[in-house]
């Protein structure tokens, strides 16, 4: 119980309220405009913007870098698997 009083303490309001910012502004952003998100993943110009994004962040905090890129890896590669279609002939 400690721990969760200790994340939603007084000191960290501030960043629990940005992050839940972020959260909804990557909602909807998502929601409201699906081909941008696509086109992050699906283009040289949006891998170039994440990996600015990267790049900015380990000049600040390389371990959040480091998170990030797992991430973008990740959702790159989740990106082309569901481009592609198996289609059996």
């Amino acid at each position: 119980m400690s721990i969760i009083s200790e994340l939603f303490s007084e000191k960290n309001a501030n960043v629990i309220i940005g992050i839940l910012a972020f959260l909804t502004v990557l909602w909807l952003v998502i929601f409201a405009i699906p081909s941008l998100f696509v086109s992050l993943f699906n283009t040289i110009l949006g891998n170039l913007i994440l990996l600015g994004l990267v790049i900015l962040t380990g000049m600040y905090n390389p371990i959040a870098a480091i998170c990030i890129a797992i991430i973008f890896f990740i959702l790159v590669r989740f990106s082309h698997m569901s481009s592609t279609t198996n289609v059996k002939t």
